[in-house]
């Protein structure tokens, strides 16, 4: 059997389109540079604002009518004697949008099993700021609204449009610490279910209780078919459509059962990934045979969380298909002079700018300063508190739920201005929000590292971080594509490594966590753990203690849980399994001094072969730190 020279360019190993590799100059001059395009973390946000804009230019151009008749072009499903009968912007919002948040839910379960959210401190902070973000801007805007006509629109400033505002964050790329990104996104998933919730009770006169209980019995179904590890998609495909129906039907916005299905999906794999990786490579020593590259595909899809391959499959749909259709459909608010002027001096449109740009950034920063300062919640890992009142303000675009919602709120004689004296100040306010939020996360977010930064002067066992909670975002890859990137490349490396076939990857450098560090510069690194269990630099100061001490299981125990967490932060900031990380990033150096101190605690206790193997990583991940520390 002929082993080809670059397997990794073979169907198995590809993830685009077989079409990216040809020769032709569409490929190489349109098809390869799009691809990379769409790779780039801020691609998403980018595309997302151009749409905003050329739905604005449209609507407001010599061809307004038409953008009126395109998105309002009447589209009708019929089966039997049931008819769905909505227009192409209905199905887009109600219909597409259902696979945006089934996405976010996804991500939002896998970071309360296995990332950020998984501690109870980790996930009160974004749902505080949530409730703080809904009360304050409603408050404002009864503040001027009380007894007026429109006191009834004090649910529109309540909303945070989720699409918008990560997009806004996308556009920063790694610059936001993924902490960070998790706040915004849990945040904005309970602001938009208590939106959800106030629509359905204060603005929805009509809900049926019948399709009600279809939702909830279906609920119900999905979480016993997981409960009997039942995995099959097309049952959860069948069941998702069905929610997503009888949400529709019921007057409860139809979005939820999206949401709804992302939480029930499984976020831990069928086979412990340490174990496909040991199988994997065993696999690979010699060459692959067509059974055993079918067994190698089984083993990274079982290694892989089911909410892990959701995401991978749907980011690229969700993100470049759903959300710019999204803006294109409801970003086209027809503008004149009249409005304007009748808006300028409308308490309506006041509340709603003041509610949106002033009232989310107090209420999301004072919940949030509430509950740390109760000791009940943490900052998001990699967060000052400057950056968090950025993300206050950008949590202000309150864009497609507030509209939706001022649609439904005025009735009465004057019912026709006030809503379009309500939708120029959600514009405006969404605008505002963007701009000045961006600016102020701009000034506030931490630079990209640049390999060899870190405080001059600072000591070396206390510039240690490691980030990273599993995060991100949905406006890049996140969770899914590092998980399967990760496995993926492992395998393809323990393959072609006897060939030198791989180009070395670039060097991983971990974000710094300035308040741990701090922390442990003022504490006991016993202390340090408990506050911040993920800080390994806390986990090798414990373990080079408890050898010098005397105690090598003890320091056993606490190398190797200072390694693992190095680990997992690694992979979550894009390390491939193999590959430089560098000494001199500051950052690493808790990793690299946990992997230093597990192999001296490992041939303390005559673990000899882990000893070796831990001084060979090592030195593989930079020779710097084996001569600094050897």
């Amino acid at each position: 059997m002929t082993q080809s020279k670059e397997p990794w360019k073979s169907p198995i190993w590809r993830s685009e389109p077989a079409f990216l590799y040809s020769r032709r100059s569409l490929a190489r001059y349109v098809g390869r540079p799009a691809a990379e395009f769409l790779k780039i973390e801020p691609a998403a946000g980018v595309v997302l604002v151009i749409c905003a804009v050329l739905a604005m230019l449209w609507a407001n151009s010599p061809w307004a009518a038409s953008y009126e008749t395109v998105w309002g072009l009447d589209i009708t499903f019929q089966f039997g004697d049931f008819t769905l009968h909505h227009t192409l912007k209905d199905w887009i919002n109600d219909g597409l949008m259902a696979v945006f948040f089934f996405v976010v839910g996804v991500e939002i379960k896998s970071e309360i099993v296995t990332g950020e959210l998984r501690r109870l401190r980790n996930a009160l902070p974004p749902i505080a700021a949530a409730l703080g973000g809904m009360i304050v801007p409603a408050l404002i805007y009864t503040a001027f609204n009380a007894g007026g006509p429109g006191a009834a629109g004090w649910g529109i400033p309540m909303a945070t449009d989720i699409a918008f505002a990560v997009g806004v964050l996308a556009l920063f790329g790694s610059r936001i610490p993924s902490a960070a990104r998790i706040f915004l996104l849990t945040l904005a998933i309970v602001d938009d279910l208590g939106a959800i919730a106030v629509i359905a009770v204060f603005y929805t006169d009509d809900l049926s209780m019948p399709w009600l209980g279809a939702a909830a019995a279906l609920i119900a179904l999905a979480v016993a078919m997981r409960l009997l590890h039942v995995w099959s998609t097309p049952v959860y495909l069948v069941i998702g459509v069905a929610l997503w129906l009888a949400m529709l039907e019921s007057g409860v916005h139809a979005t939820i059962a999206g949401v709804v299905m992302g939480l029930i999906i499984s976020a831990r794999p069928l086979l412990d990934p340490e174990v496909a990786h040991a199988e994997a490579q065993e696999l690979a020593q010699d060459g692959l045979t067509v059974e055993e590259t079918e067994r190698l595909v089984k083993l990274t899809r079982d290694a892989q969380p089911p909410a892990d391959r959701v995401q991978l499959r749907l980011h690229y749909f969700s993100s470049f298909v759903v959300l710019p259709l999204f803006a294109l459909a409801n970003a086209g608010v027809a503008l004149s002079a009249d409005l304007f002027t009748a808006a300028m001096g409308s308490a309506v449109t006041l509340g709603i700018v003041l509610g949106l740009v002033l009232g989310k950034v107090t209420g999301i920063t004072a919940a949030t300063w509430l509950v740390v300062r109760l000791g009940i919640g943490r900052m998001p890992r990699g967060t000052s508190w400057p950056l968090l009142g950025a993300i206050g303000m950008v949590a202000g675009i309150g864009f497609t739920v507030a509209l939706f919602i001022t649609e439904l709120a005025f009735r009465g004689g004057d019912a026709a201005l006030l809503t379009d004296e309500g939708k120029i100040g959600v514009l405006c306010a969404s605008l505002l929000a963007a701009l000045l939020g961006a600016l102020a996360v701009h000034l506030t977010a931490p630079r990209r590292p640049r390999g060899g930064d870190g405080d001059e002067g600072e000591d070396e066992d206390s510039g240690e971080d490691e980030q990273a909670p599993k995060g991100a975002a949905h406006a890049g890859l996140g969770l899914a594509d590092c998980f399967h990137e990760r496995l993926d490349l492992r395998v393809r490396t323990a393959q072609l490594a006897p060939q030198n076939l791989m180009s070395q990857p670039p060097a991983t450098t971990l974000p710094d966590d300035a308040e741990a560090r701090k922390y442990l510069d003022e504490h006991t690194p016993e202390d340090t753990v408990r506050h911040y269990p993920w800080f390994c630099a806390a986990w090798a100061r414990l373990a080079k203690n408890a050898l010098e001490s005397g105690d090598d299981v003890t320091a056993y125990a606490f190398a190797r849980t200072g390694y693992h967490r190095g680990l997992d932060q690694l992979r979550r900031s894009g390390w491939k399994g193999h590959g430089p990380i560098p000494w001199e990033h500051k950052p690493n150096r808790g990793f690299l001094k946990s992997l230093h101190q597990l192999s001296r605690s490992a041939a303390a206790i005559g673990e000899a072969d882990e000893a070796a193997r831990c001084a060979q990583f090592l030195r593989d991940s930079d020779p710097a730190a084996a001569d600094a520390l050897t």
